[in-house]
């Protein structure tokens, strides 16, 4: 492989550990995400540094091409990145559930508490009410 070639591998690792690192910073991205992906970019880095390492490796697994077992690696990677993206959506989802619950609770007793103290409330005359228009 060409010279070249290898940098391109250490500049991408270095770009993706870049843009993840300003991405937590930013809060886009949570800190478990981030360590898979800066290791993802290390991980490139070092192989387009040092390409005997994949080699040694491949030749050690018994893959003849050393390009197939990082392909290989890489859709494992990808699959356990999306097992766990899917387990945090089904999380989130079930969270949003309760809190929507949650709230629908606490609408309720505000509204029956309302009717108690018999204050009209927006909803029921389509203006503000004279304790809330005060608020």
């Amino acid at each position: 492989m060409r010279t070249d070639a290898y940098w391109l591998g250490v500049a991408s690792g270095f770009v993706v550990i870049g843009v993840v690192i300003e991405m937590v910073r930013r809060r886009y991205l949570r800190g478990r995400f981030a360590v898979i992906w800066i290791a993802l970019g290390v991980g490139a880095a070092v192989l387009a540094l040092f390409p005997s390492l994949l080699e040694h490796a491949a030749r050690a697994a018994g893959v003849e091409i050393p390009l197939n077992l990082l392909l290989f690696l890489g859709s494992i990677a990808m699959l356990i990145m999306i097992m766990q993206l899917s387990a945090e959506a089904g999380r989130l989802r079930e969270r949003t559930r309760v809190l929507a619950e949650e709230v629908a609770l606490l609408r309720a007793a505000v509204e029956s508490s309302d009717h108690a103290r018999r204050i009209p409330t927006s909803r029921e005359h389509g203006e503000r009410s004279e304790v809330t228009r005060n608020i």
